[in-house]
């Protein structure tokens, strides 16, 4: 059978948008948002290749929708727009694939959460939010929707993974609240079924998906048990589509043998995954899934042949990629025609996760690269911080 009639290469459909396959391009950090506060032809350039190299959709980085000073003046989303965000879409859809572009919205810099807990990272306990601070959180996402659409992006995408305010909400490890906004898995979605409903009575049927957690990798937390009644409860709420994920950051204070993974900053960004039943390392937690809404899995997904096996036979319906694309962002295409070999020639060294951290623009503004195909000096660097990178942050919190 040719790829092309692969079900990975089939049209797919979430919500009201159609996509021309099943590759998504996961939501990828870009410095030059974070840290200029808007578009620079740098990254659009990125999202140009992107598009052009065969994926069907793709999710932009983390765009912020509140902060401490969000909270603290009572402002909304319109501050923290990011300049030049509406060039984004026709960047993308004039790469002529088909591809679609849906913007992830997260909270930004804000040091506060459900409850009032200890990060192993932090000296001082995380504050807990107050009913009008949560207020002020879910107005601000509500507004952001509505930014997004009139925008002119094809959906909108919640980050409730890795630890992040939304994620905390949902996990039993992060909220302890006895209020509406937390104890039951439905009380603890609260926040997300106010969003949700807030702003489908303005945008309609606008696909609105979540990224979230099928584990935190913590006693305590979502699991592989009780995940599947957090996903169906996130169907309830009204969500297009579930990318699940995994990870806190919390965890990375274990060591390898707990974690069953190498700890290095990026939960959910898995090293050594070069043997076949090291990669799809969340696929175990969707198998259990019953939803009426498509799945989308990430995490180490590495070979055609593999990801179109799931694709057969696992409640699964998308495939998200992140650091292959990184590094090959004409991976789909390349593998559609059948060029080279069935993996990608990503490592999974976690080298461009160094080079976000320690050096966000210095090279060039805006872009991500592939630290070991472009800078052999620059990767031995990462090898050396990725091993040692746990016992600094908890001597510097420690201290």
């Amino acid at each position: 059978m040719s790829r092309e009639q692969y079900k990975l290469f089939s049209t797919g459909r979430i919500g009201k948008l159609n996509l021309p396959n099943r590759l998504i391009r996961s939501a990828t950090w870009d410095p030059s948002i974070l840290h200029h506060g808007k578009m620079t032809e740098e990254i659009l350039a990125v999202y140009h290749k992107v598009a052009a190299g065969g994926v069907g959709l793709i999710f932009s980085g983390g765009l912020p929708v509140c902060n401490d000073e969000t909270l603290a003046s009572g402002s909304g989303y319109a501050g923290l727009r990011i300049k030049g965000i509406e060039k984004l879409v026709p960047t993308v859809h004039k790469a002529g694939t088909g591809c679609k572009i849906i913007a992830q919205l997260e909270p930004g810099n804000l040091n506060k959460g459900p409850s009032e807990i200890r990060s192993p990272y932090q000296k001082e306990k995380i504050p807990a939010l107050i009913t009008d601070e949560i207020q002020t959180v879910i107005r601000c996402f509500v507004e952001g929707i509505i930014s997004i659409q009139a925008d002119g992006f094809d959906g909108v995408q919640l980050h409730a993974a890795h630890g992040g305010l939304l994620s905390s909400f949902l996990s039993p490890y992060t909220n302890h609240r006895t209020d509406e906004f937390g104890g039951t898995i439905k009380k603890r979605a609260a926040v997300l079924q106010r969003i949700v409903e807030q702003a489908r009575k303005i945008v309609g049927d606008f696909p609105i998906l979540i990224k979230l957690n099928a584990t935190d990798n913590l006693q305590g937390g979502i699991d592989i048990e009780n995940f599947p009644a957090l996903a169906k409860q996130m169907e309830r709420v009204g969500f297009d589509a579930i990318e699940v994920s995994g990870g806190m950051w919390d965890c990375l204070i274990q060591s390898e043998e707990e974690l069953g993974f190498p700890p290095v900053p990026a939960p959910e960004s898995h090293t050594q995954i070069n043997r076949p039943e090291k990669q799809s390392y969340y696929l175990q937690y969707v198998r259990e899934l019953k939803l009426n809404i498509p799945v989308i899995l990430v995490g180490g997904n590495r070979d055609v042949e593999r990801l179109e096996a799931i694709l057969q036979e696992e409640p699964v319906d998308f495939i998200a990629l992140c650091r292959p694309l990184i590094s090959e962002p004409d991976l789909p295409k390349r593998w559609l025609e059948g060029r080279g070999g069935t993996s990608t020639d990503c490592i999974s060294c976690n080298a461009c996760i160094y080079e976000m951290y320690m050096h966000p623009g210095q090279d060039a503004p805006g872009l991500v690269r592939c630290v070991y195909k472009e800078d052999r000096e620059r990767y031995h660097e990462a090898k050396k911080w990725l091993k040692t990178w746990v016992d600094q942050v908890k001597v510097s919190t420690d201290g």
